[in-house]
C-alpha cells in the first residue's frame, strides 16, 4: 500500500453507529476529521474516529496510534473458545497487513450524485 492512500476492504452501514469501514493503509494512524477522497468519483469522506477491537484490547494486542484521538470499542461474542481464538488470529493478521476499522462520515456540504 502506497503512503498517502487507503484501500477500502469492507464497509457496513450500522444503524445508530454510522458507516463502519475497514481501511488498509501504511500510515501511522489516521486522525479524526481527516478527509479521504475517492479519486474516481471525487466523493469526500471524513474519518470520524477509529474503532478498536475490544477482544484485542483485552489481550493487549490492539495497535493504537497517538494521532487517533477519538476512538470507540466494539466487542464480539463467540460460541466457543476456539471461535474466539480463530477471530483473534484473523484480527492480528489484519493488523499485520495494515487493516483497521474506522467510522466514516461524508464531508458536510459535499454534493453526491445519485446513480
Amino acid at each position: 500500500m502506497t503512503k498517502g492512500f487507503v484501500k477500502v476492504i469492507e464497509c457496513f452501514d450500522i444503524t445508530g453507529i454510522g458507516l463502519l469501514t475497514e481501511l488498509q493503509h501504511n500510515e501511522n494512524g489516521i486522525p479524526p476529521d481527516t478527509v479521504i477522497v475517492d479519486l474516481n468519483t471525487e466523493t469526500n469522506w471524513a474519518i470520524a474516529k477509529r474503532v478498536l477491537s475490544r477482544t484485542l484490547r483485552i489481550i493487549d494486542s490492539e495497535i493504537i496510534f497517538d494521532c487517533e484521538t477519538k476512538s470507540e470499542d466494539i466487542s464480539s461474542s463467540y460460541k466457543t473458545q476456539k471461535d474466539r481464538e480463530i477471530a483473534i488470529e484473523k484480527e492480528l493478521e489484519r493488523r499485520k497487513n495494515g487493516i483497521y476499522w474506522y467510522l466514516l462520515e461524508p464531508e458536510i456540504r459535499t454534493e453526491l450524485k445519485i446513480k
